[in-house]
């Protein structure tokens, strides 16, 4: 598999600098969750609030892909509980987003593809190029691999598909990743699907972002 690397965010970063907004995106995140009410958007999102200073500054502990992050509010600012080191910007944002755009909706207990996500058929290529297509060109004849590096991220065995594998990917978003081994008249076939409840939590761009970083991170858990 080591022709196949791929780098973080592969894709993402070199479209951010062409529309160089990426910066901006982060600020009007950062702008719109100031404007809520954090302790409510907290409780519907999941987050643990875990410290709130008379200064009204207020400190919300967040899981990411298995990984504790802190929220600080009103600045915005993210950091790694474990380190206090500032995240990749992409992390960030979309943290921000899924804090700001939570409801606090259960899980609706039924899938759905990202062609039905509303606004999926914007990104839907994207979504292809950046997710199933690298997964498929990484795991091609190594279901084992696929799987041993869902369960290193922290996923879980899913009985959607002989390989299968759910993430957690924030403490309300699921991904479901379903792999299709090939054999001489079929190629080897990916899928990702989530709970119709994503919808509540992030919209459609910020879907793609988060399977482009899941799958590079599956990608990258086999190389190690």
């Amino acid at each position: 598999m080591s022709d196949n690397r791929v780098g973080m965010y592969d894709g993402i970063q070199r479209e951010l600098v062409k529309q160089d907004n990426y910066e901006t995106a982060h600020n009007l995140a950062r702008e719109r969750l100031r404007e809520l009410d954090f302790l409510s958007q907290c409780r519907k999102a999941g987050a643990e609030v875990i410290e709130s200073k008379e200064s009204g500054e207020r400190i919300a502990r967040i899981k990411f892909l298995n990984r504790d992050y802190l929220v600080y509010y009103p600045s915005g600012d993210i950091k790694f509980a474990d380190s206090n080191d500032e995240p990749p910007l992409w992390d960030r944002i979309i943290i921000l987003h899924y804090l700001a755009n939570a409801t606090g909706a259960s899980e609706k207990k039924e899938l759905i593809s990202y062609q039905q996500v509303p606004d999926g058929w914007l990104y839907y290529s994207n979504f292809v190029k950046r997710t199933t297509s690298i997964l498929t060109k990484s795991f091609d004849k190594d279901p084992e691999g696929f799987i041993q590096a869902g369960l290193a991220l922290g996923g879980k065995i899913s009985e959607l598909g002989k390989y299968a594998i759910e993430i957690q990917a924030l403490p309300k978003v699921k991904y479901y990743f379903i792999m299709w081994e090939g054999d001489e008249e079929f190629e080897t076939e990916f899928n990702c699907v989530f709970d119709r409840s994503i919808i509540d939590y992030l919209p459609a761009e910020d879907i793609t972002v988060l399977a482009n970083i899941i799958a590079v991170r599956l990608i990258k858990a086999v190389k190690r």
